[in-house]
């Protein structure tokens, strides 16, 4: 991991979330260009299995297509997956594809 500097905060956050026995869902959210994906990436390294940046105003159709594309990407599928129909379908696919790989 590269150093970090001036995310001590953030980055207990990170190491709860890796250390904790149940689920965990972090949201990273501020303003552009200040090193929020940097941070994860560098502390999460190869422990990542999907990747999602959402949309600013994209309607939930464009997410939706955005989140597939990924899922695509993440998995090195061959053709395009399905556009999921709702955010549900979107993580119910999510949750197959990770219990596949643990």
């Amino acid at each position: 991991m590269s150093e970090i500097i001036g995310r001590r905060d953030e980055i207990e956050v990170l190491k709860s979330a890796i250390n904790s026995k149940e689920a965990e869902l972090i949201a990273i959210f501020g303003r552009r260009r200040i090193g929020k994906t940097y941070l994860i990436r560098n502390y999460y390294g190869d422990r990542i299995a999907f990747e999602l940046t959402g949309m600013n105003n994209g309607t939930l159709n464009a997410q939706l297509l955005q989140f597939s594309k990924s899922l695509q990407q993440a998995t090195n599928a061959p053709l395009p997956l399905v556009t999921p129909e709702s955010w549900a379908s979107a993580f119910a696919a999510l949750e197959q594809i990770l219990k596949s790989l643990s």
